[in-house]
């Protein structure tokens, strides 16, 4: 086992999310917990590497290469204060003509000095428990610890500490478990890191190094008191986002349409270069069943009293088994849209969620949590016609179809049965190069045991068709 403890002297941190949401202007969330990459990254800068190491050899940096991702002890984020983003000028290192701030010959420059965050408990462990680090390995470490200023921004010091033991009294009780199936993900050392670091500060020392140059990767968490989901098994990742103002929910699927649209536009240019984008993206000679397609998705306001169905945000859901740079791909052409124009439409600004409570519409946490009952929030699109409508059979094919079990009842309705739904005509469910159309309604779905989501069911769930909310054991949503 290996254990390294940190400290936040001053109760706080700032560091950016892995998203660099900052650097847009958009409110970022901060990196929490800091990732086991940003902590492995600071012990290499505690003694360099190659030429520059002082007092160790740097060979026992290899350790986390080769480790599988570690157990965090951390608060959760419902016991993390955020603060907000407050843009300033400063005084730019360049001569100009003018004044500013009474520096002559100055000009000044916008910045963005990031979220700080202050968590409940200014304690975290990091623990290994794979890693059998030797004598001489564990010395060069616990150098290297201790010469670690800081994690994230210069003004967030620490202290660092290595050990071959955890001792419980020192951490959190709260844990960030290494999950393939949780629902955050945080970059982690990975074989060759180390000399990732080494390109890009060579890149950077030329005056030219650019983050999104370099590979990264990540690893998915399970925050403190979530329960593992299934859906993951099927989902390899899903990436939530936000819309600054509200949509009509009448136009979700020409929202999903326009949000594919422009993601794949996005993909080709800055990502595929001169290939092609894959086919689990956009579906066109993909073989198979087409069960294993992307997902795009609108998230309306539904399940309460003062609901309108107004769209707050979106969700874009990849399949498992896509490989990871597809993933990668796809985050880095999201993180690329700024604004979504949908035709007939106002534009609206996209921001990625960053762990927003509000809107409730826009939180994943609205539409993983698990329950036992489910209802339409936009109309099921049926798989096959039935002249009296679809029965439990029907139903129990549809929800395999999606990844989910068979459910233990089922009952299908032609008007909408959650709240602010939107009762959707045929021209606002079918696409307008739709063949053959078939029947659509709204379903409430309920299970022997509880299932977590997103869970989207039937023919058009491609488009977000068939969106399905939790409904708690009291009706509401």
């Amino acid at each position: 086992m290996l254990t390294v403890n940190v400290t936040l002297l001053h109760g706080t941190i700032r560091a950016t999310s892995p998203d660099d949401l900052a650097l847009t202007g958009d409110l970022d969330p901060g990196d929490w917990p800091p990732s086991p990459a940003r902590l492995v990254a600071a012990l290499v800068a505690g003694d360099g590497t190659r030429d520059r190491c002082r007092v160790t050899t740097g060979a026992e940096l290899a350790l986390f290469e080769r480790a599988r991702p570690p157990r965090i002890h951390a608060s959760p984020r419902s016991q993390v204060l955020s603060s907000q983003l407050r843009e300033r000028f400063v005084v730019a290192n360049e001569q100009s003509q003018g004044t500013v701030q009474e520096y002559p010959a100055r000009t000044a420059v916008l910045v963005r000095p990031g979220t700080r965050v202050c968590p409940a408990d200014p304690r975290l462990a990091y623990v290994w428990e794979d890693l059998d680090p030797g004598e001489e390995e564990l010395r060069a470490l616990s150098v290297r610890a201790a010469r670690v200023g800081y994690l994230g921004c210069a003004d967030s010091p620490v202290r660092v500490t290595v050990s071959r033991w955890f001792d419980p009294a020192r951490a959190p009780e709260t844990v960030w478990e290494p999950d393939p199936e949780g629902d955050h993900d945080l970059p982690v050392p990975f074989p060759g890191f180390v000399e990732v670091l080494d390109r890009a500060f060579d890149e950077w020392t030329l005056y030219r190094a650019r983050r999104a140059w370099f590979r990264t990767e990540r690893a998915r968490y399970r925050a403190p008191g979530a329960r593992p989901t299934r859906l993951e098994r099927a989902w390899a990742a899903t990436v939530w986002l936000r819309f600054e103002a509200s949509l009509p929910g009448r136009a979700a699927l020409r929202v999903a349409e326009t949000l594919k649209a422009a993601v794949l536009d996005l993909y080709q240019r800055h990502v595929a270069g001169p290939g092609e984008v894959p086919a689990v993206l956009h579906g066109h000679g993909l073989e198979g069943r087409g069960y294993r397609l992307a997902q795009w998705l609108t998230l309306p306001e539904v399940g309460h009293a003062h609901a309108r169905g107004r769209l707050h945000g979106a969700a874009i859901m990849l399949p498992a088994g896509v490989e990871p740079e597809v993933v990668e791909g796809v985050r880095h052409a999201v993180w690329r849209l700024r604004e979504l124009a949908v035709p007939g439409l106002y534009p609206v600004r996209v921001l990625l969620h960053g762990g927003e409570a509000r809107p409730w519409a826009a939180n994943p946490d609205r539409w993983r949590r698990r329950a036992r009952r489910w209802v339409a929030a936009l109309p099921v699109v049926h798989e096959r016609r039935r002249r009296h409508g679809p029965t439990l059979e029907d139903v129990a094919a549809w929800c395999e179809h999606a990844g989910f079990p068979r459910p233990v009842w089922a009952r299908s309705s032609p008007v909408p049965l959650l709240e602010g739904s939107p009762d959707l005509r045929p021209g606002e469910v079918f696409r307008d190069r739709e063949g053959v159309r078939r029947p659509y309604s709204y379903l409430e779905v309920v299970f022997a045991t509880p299932v977590a989501g997103p869970m989207v069911l039937g023919r058009a769930r491609q488009y977000g068709m068939g969106l399905m909310a939790p409904v708690g054991e009291d009706g509401r949503g």
